[in-house]
């Protein structure tokens, strides 16, 4: 089972895609120690009732690292918890910890905590410098990779993923940030796009010069035997070759995957997350004595978007491979829903699946088709 947990909605950046730019001011809601207790608590009880192998905890934000205490308080009560249940739980067990972080606020001492934990860090990262302060900017303005920098080193030692946004404003140098990434000593990165509604025809075209490029950098390396994961290039390329679907492969959308929000809501997953009253795709509350979560209203119809096709989307050789039909958290920030398909989110994924297909009938045709498998 994996939970995200939202230890705080405060958040000491000022991203300009972030998807609550709109509501910062609004968010100040903390989770207390009472309710990160009974979200783990519930998080132990549903693992074994479910007779799952895995807890994965992620702390969530806003900014997590706001709340390092929290961070420190959780990991520790819920290996006791497990200690304590461990006979209930399958021989081949296993309890993991990350955390989604801007890098910023960290330090020796958290850093010490997370290599002694075995934390999986997933690190808000666009590239150098020059790209990264195009959007993720301080309170005041200020650029905030200089704050990220001298941690560089240990977070590479210590297997951190780098997730990079892609904005309308920064497409130029995308394909050398992540060669930056990688000159860095990062093995992965995973490149995401600010979908806001307001791309041009112009700016798509842009960014599928910038993929091709970085398509034909993926397919270099590939050749080379190297390892480096381009995770937007390579998972697009992996469904296509193995005909997959990419809700069994990478959406865990209430199957495997919920969210807590401060208050102890429940919902689906990550851009669901919010302390507000009837929230769209509400769960329920960890707190409410009765359990509906996976029973509830909103479950059933999350279970209906699992399970069905969108009659807009009915005969599109991508769309099981598209974020557009198949990514409930996409489909519900670009639309409302999670049975929307959002045009722009459409437009993108067929440039990109066009040029992934180019590249994976280039390795097949070469006979190294099994160098991406």
């Amino acid at each position: 089972m994996r939970i995200l947990l939202s230890l705080t909605e405060n958040c000491n950046l000022r991203c300009g895609y972030c998807y609550y730019k709109k509501s910062h001011e609004e968010r100040c809601a903390v989770m207390s120690d009472e309710v990160m207790e009974a979200c783990l608590r519930y998080t132990l009880e549903k693992t074994i009732e479910f007779k799952q192998k895995l807890i994965a905890v992620t702390f969530f934000g806003g900014e997590p690292l706001l709340r390092f205490d929290a961070i420190r308080k959780g990991t520790a009560y819920l290996k006791d918890l497990v200690q304590r249940r461990r006979s209930e739980l399958p021989d081949d067990f296993r309890l993991k910890f990350g955390v989604n972080t801007n890098g910023t606020l960290l330090n020796d001492e958290i850093l010490e905590f997370f290599e002694k934990e075995n934390f999986f860090i997933y690190l808000s990262l666009d590239g150098p410098a020059s790209r990264h302060d195009i959007s993720r900017r301080t309170v005041d303005g200020r650029g905030s990779f200089e704050a990220i920098a001298p941690f560089i080193p240990a977070l590479v030692k210590m297997s951190a993923f780098p997730l990079s946004v892609t904005t309308r404003h920064n497409i130029a140098g995308l394909t050398d940030s992540v060669l930056w990434l990688k000159d860095q000593g990062f093995t992965q990165v995973q490149n995401l796009v600010d979908f806001d509604g307001h791309w041009t025809v112009d700016e798509m075209d842009a960014l599928a010069v910038e993929y091709r490029k970085l398509a034909e950098l993926w397919y270099n390396l590939k050749k080379e035997k190297s390892d480096f994961y381009i995770q937007i290039i390579q998972d697009h390329i992996l469904y296509h070759v193995l005909n997959l679907k990419k809700k069994n492969c990478s959406c865990d959308i209430l199957k495997g995957t919920i969210g807590f929000a401060t208050n102890g809501n429940v919902f689906p997953c990550s851009r669901f997350i919010s302390s507000k009253e009837n929230a769209p795709y509400l769960l329920g509350n960890v707190l409410d004595k009765e359990d509906h979560v996976y029973d509830s209203p909103a479950a059933q119809e999350v279970y209906r978007f699992l399970e069905t096709d969108k009659k807009e989307c009915e005969g599109c050789g991508i769309m099981h491979r598209c974020s557009a039909h198949e990514c409930g958290c996409t489909s519900f920030y670009t639309t409302g829903s999670v049975f929307g398909v959002s045009p722009e989110v459409c437009t993108h994924e067929r440039i990109l699946c066009s040029i992934c297909d180019e590249f994976a009938a280039k390795l097949q045709r070469e006979g190294k088709a099994e160098d991406v498998l």
